[in-house]
């Protein structure tokens, strides 16, 4: 009787330690999730997402390691890849949309591990989804719809922060101006969708003549903007009659073939 007690004793003791276990992993679980819930919500920066997705789910399936290859070929690492028997291998989609695939290492995956993995996934990928989407909006708030240029809105914005940088530090700004000639003529003698061919072509122009730190935007109608910090005014006379040259020896064929010279 004595030995049967002190076996009962010693099974209960292994399974009071087997239950602290289980209640230390499943708080461990807890506050990962919590701080991945936390994370996922306070970015709509898509990187930070996709670090934040695999350092999560390398603690939370307890693997060795883990990676993300994005959809654009972007890869971020936890840990050291390919380490363990074990790997797991999960695709980031969203109805059309691919964001890549989640891969974790580890020594083995039971069935918890695994179903948290699928768990995280389906959340991240929400985040990611909505992450898309809150960028479309932004942009579609800062350009121009037909154009693809800065609206309005954004380059007086922009404008504005120019104006204050270049009072504070010193330096040339300047501000360019321009409208197509005639572009009623052209909308009138054929048609619209030939004028807003001839705006996103010179749209295009204007795109491929300025620096990355110069913002070219869409004013109004056929009128167009651009801002040139750190350019004085003979510089931005050269840019404009570039752009000048260039739209003038550009010839355009409308659907029927016949040629419009926009100037």
């Amino acid at each position: 009787l004595a030995k049967l007690g002190n076996a009962f004793n010693q099974m209960a003791d292994q399974l009071q330690a087997r239950l602290d276990e289980l209640e230390s992993e499943r708080s461990r679980l807890r506050d990962a999730l919590s701080r991945f819930g936390e994370a996922l919500a306070a970015t709509h920066h898509p990187q930070q997402l996709l670090r934040v997705i695999v350092e999560t789910a390398v603690e939370a399936a307890g693997a060795h390691s883990g990676m993300i290859v994005g959809a654009d070929g972007t890869v971020i690492e936890v840990g050291a890849p390919g380490s363990g028997s074990a790997q797991l291998e999960l695709t980031l989609q969203a109805s059309r949309t691919n964001f890549g695939t989640l891969f974790l290492f580890g020594r083995h995956f039971d069935e918890d591990a695994s179903v948290t993995a699928i768990s995280l996934v389906s959340q991240s990928v929400m985040a990611l989804e909505n992450a898309r989407l809150h960028r479309i909006v932004k942009d579609q708030a800062h350009l121009d719809g037909l154009t693809g240029l800065a609206n309005r809105r954004h380059s007086e914005e922009a404008l504005t922060s120019e104006l204050s940088r270049s009072s504070r530090f010193g330096g040339p700004l300047s501000v360019v101006m321009t409208d197509l000639d005639n572009f009623k003529a052209v909308n009138d003698e054929h048609g619209h969708p030939v004028g807003d061919t001839v705006l996103r072509r010179f749209a295009r122009l204007l795109e491929g003549s300025v620096r990355d730190v110069d913002v070219a935007a869409r004013w109004g109608g056929e009128e167009f903007l651009l801002i040139l910090p750190g350019t004085d005014a003979e510089g931005a006379g050269r840019l404009a009659e570039r752009i000048r040259a260039r739209l003038e020896e550009t010839t355009l064929l409308t659907p029927e073939g016949v040629p419009i010279v926009a100037t």
